[in-house]
């Protein structure tokens, strides 16, 4: 049980220190991603939804602009830094509202809402089965769940370069469950879904690209793009990532015109509870 401790404070870890620039990262990627997850889950007025999970509050915060008599926005997360800058971005004149709590055990009500959404949870929980199981609890009959995943398939070979190279570094540091990063294939999270409860799964894809100038600049980057990554670099000291860097500068060079290239993919579903 150690490691699973020990994956989850990581990841709790990640995202206290991060929260502040969350959303900005990588030019917006994640505002982005949680803009689209809103515009796809389409609450409608007098809906209640639940956002599990909700970060910075991206999601929860527009979904709040919709709730009419009856409706309500609500987002929960582990994180109390995240929480606060969700607080933070909230308008005084909408209708969101955040709790801290286990995501494992929610405290709410069964069937008490319209629509869950996960965003960017599954991949990083070690039992996703049983997260979607606790969103399939909290639904009314024919309620909707609108999920995303980062689609791993669709990193560039400069992404594939790197992650490889993270994986020579001499330090013990636990990673969540390899199958859970295949969460974000549009058909593996479709049959993931439909096994879980869920019926009528439509999906969809946005992929963001760029690339950064050197080997620093991307290091600087990668940081900060997950939990493990994270956990990798920032326990270096500057002369092991000055090493790195260079490395990755020979690396790098072996792909031409695809070096230092990105790509930031997501995979979005929508589902009906059966």
């Amino acid at each position: 049980m150690q490691g699973v401790y020990q994956f989850e404070a990581q990841v709790l870890d990640f995202y206290e220190r991060n929260a502040e620039s969350y959303d900005s990262w990588a030019g917006g990627v994640h505002t982005r991603a949680g803009t689209r997850l809103a515009e796809l889950a389409q609450v409608l007025p007098g809906e209640r939804a639940v956002d599990i999970g909700c970060g910075t509050g991206v999601t929860t915060n527009l979904l709040a602009g919709r709730p009419a008599e009856g409706g309500c926005s609500i987002g929960v997360d582990v994180s109390p830094h995240m929480l606060d800058v969700a607080m933070h971005k909230h308008s005084e004149s909408g209708t969101a509202q955040f709790a801290l709590m286990d995501l494992r055990q929610l405290v709410l009500r069964d069937a008490s809402f319209d629509v869950v959404i996960l965003g960017q949870m599954l991949a990083y929980t070690r039992d996703p089965r049983a997260l979607l199981f606790e969103a399939h609890r909290l639904l009314r009959a024919g309620g909707r769940i609108a999920v995303s995943n980062q689609c791993r398939s669709l990193c560039t070979a400069a992404q594939g370069l790197f992650f490889e190279s993270l994986e020579h570094v001499p330090l013990r540091i636990e990673r969540g469950e390899a199958q859970n990063a295949r969460l974000g294939e549009p058909h593996v999270i479709t049959d993931f879904l439909e096994s879980s409860g869920f019926e009528d799964v439509e999906t969809t894809q946005l992929v963001i690209g760029n690339r950064t100038h050197d080997a620093r600049e991307w290091l600087d980057l990668m940081t900060h793009a997950g939990p493990w990554p994270y956990a990798v670099l920032s326990q270096l000291r500057s002369a092991a990532i000055d090493r790195m860097a260079e490395q990755l500068d020979d690396l790098m060079r072996t792909l031409g015109e695809g070096a230092f290239a990105y790509h930031t993919a997501f995979t979005f579903a929508l589902a009906q509870r059966q």
